[in-house]
């Protein structure tokens, strides 16, 4: 077993010792550890460990039989970074899983991206034993940040290291002997049309996962991914704006209801409001507006001097005046903030000499200038502004998950 004292500096790495006598004591410690005998326990946990590397390597060769992998380098390369930074902090890092191998598991962690040769656009990742991650690059046209990629690979990343494959089998082992194939081929399964011959006819199975992974191994991979998150430079909020997102398109897009991602990881408001109490217990702001552009108020400079402001791509209004740009950051500002709180349509109102306020406070305001260049009077500008807004707000309210 690792020391207490060794164990520690894997989870907060110590300074390098200052003395002479810190430095023997340390090298005395790594000469204990490496000099006692490995117990049972011990040698168990490294034979799963390697099984699961084995059986992963295994089935790579599978996978990529079926799927097309991505040479893009410069895409491999922004993969590479993010998954590797997360890998490293998971590494170091024994999270709490709610379900799952709760010892530490550590992998050499192997990124790639991949497409489906039949439907290129499917977004989609997935995790083999081993700490093996694929990522699809529909999935990756999707994403609006890295923030929203890391929350992804996060939570493959957690798959992994709570090792729930090797998880499932044991439990499914319980009631009916199930072989790490068949569970494989259940994570990878698109849809519940593939399934039966999958299964061949094992039906409780049919019935119980055909998301591919137990609503429990989602939301642990949800828990351990925001640990992760949590102790990596990338902001959790992008977890949350990702499945948002995704929910979204499932059901406002049925083109969208064939996407894998949706069977093997779907997306659930148990599994959003969950997140938002994490965030809310680890005091992490919900700042959806830095993370996703659909979300975010942006400004734009226009051929025509004037400067535009959108929301999720949609015109809210623009300015004109040499301060044009100066006022439009500020409107920006103050309208990220308003719109990442979730507020009520009602929170938002016109005000006096062409002020739009939220909450009582100044979000912008508009000047002759601003009706002259839109050809309207200060009155109609200012309406139309706030009926805009007021959109953005109806938008914001249909679109995402809130613990109130």
């Amino acid at each position: 077993m690792i020391p207490a004292l060794l164990a520690m500096t894997l989870i907060r790495p110590r300074p390098i010792p200052a003395s002479p006598v810190e430095r023997l004591v340390a090298n005395a410690w790594r000469e204990v550890e490496t000099q006692q005998p490995i117990d049972k326990q011990e040698q168990k946990h490294r034979d799963d460990i390697k099984r699961d590397r084995e059986v992963g390597a295994k089935y790579v060769i599978e996978v990529e039989k079926d799927l097309k992998v991505v040479p893009d380098k410069d895409l491999n390369a922004r993969i590479e970074k993010i998954g590797r930074e997360l890998a490293d902090v998971a590494n170091i890092t024994h999270a709490d899983a709610l379900w799952g191998d709760k010892r530490m598991n550590t992998f050499d962690y192997v990124f790639k991206i991949v497409e489906d040769k039949e439907h290129p656009e499917e977004v989609n990742a997935f995790s083999l034993p081993g700490g093996f991650i694929y990522v699809y690059r529909g999935l990756i046209d999707f994403a609006e940040s890295d923030d929203e990629l890391a929350g992804v690979l996060s939570h493959e990343i957690a798959h992994a290291a709570f090792r729930h494959v090797a998880t499932l089998q044991s439990e499914q082992a319980k009631m009916q002997k199930i072989e790490i194939p068949l569970i494989i081929a259940m994570v990878l399964a698109k849809g519940t049309e593939a399934l039966p011959g999958v299964l061949s006819g094992a039906s409780l199975l049919s019935q119980a996962y055909t998301s591919g992974w137990s609503v429990r191994a989602e939301e642990a991979a949800d828990y351990g991914g925001f640990q992760y998150m949590l102790k990596s430079k990338y902001d959790p909020t992008g977890i949350l704006t990702f499945m948002e997102r995704l929910a979204m398109k499932e059901v406002g897009d049925p083109r969208y209801a064939h996407l894998g991602i949706f069977q093997t990881h779907p997306p659930g408001r148990e599994r959003a409001e969950s997140l938002l109490r994490y965030m809310k217990a680890a005091n992490v702001p919900i700042r959806r507006s830095r993370v996703a552009s659909s979300f975010r108020a942006e400004a734009k400079p226009a051929d025509d001097g004037t400067v535009a402001v959108s929301f999720g791509g949609k015109p809210l209004v623009s300015f004109a005046g040499n301060d044009a740009l100066t006022r439009a950051d500020a409107a920006v500002r103050r309208l990220n903030n308003f719109f990442d709180s979730v507020p009520e349509m009602y929170e938002v109102r016109s005000g006096d000499d062409g002020n739009i306020l939220g909450r009582r406070q100044e979000l912008l305001a508009l000047t002759q200038d601003d009706a002259a260049a839109a050809k309207t009077s200060m009155d109609e500008l200012q309406k139309a502004t706030l009926t805009r807004i007021r959109g953005a707000l109806f938008k914001i309210g249909y679109r995402v998950w809130e613990v109130r």
